[in-house]
């Protein structure tokens, strides 16, 4: 894979926007901009509006300090 199309496919899965209205929430990314969130991530995934291909990402409820999935 060229580095170009890697660069192209890794922007897909990476936030393209501000994801701080979502903190401690979880968010469906498709391109990189979020189609729906929700507290709970099965509960998400059961959203009909979010796809099998889209990206579920944890949203920190803090700013600072780790973050374990």
């Amino acid at each position: 894979m060229a580095v170009d199309e890697l660069e192209r496919e890794q922007g897909k899965v990476l936030p393209a926007e501000d994801l701080t209205p979502y903190k401690g929430r979880w968010v469906a990314l498709r391109e990189g901009h979020v189609v729906a969130s929700d507290f709970d991530a099965a509960r998400l995934r059961d959203n009909p509006e979010v796809r099998d291909d889209d990206v579920l990402t944890p949203v920190p409820a803090q700013d600072e300090g780790v973050y374990i999935l």
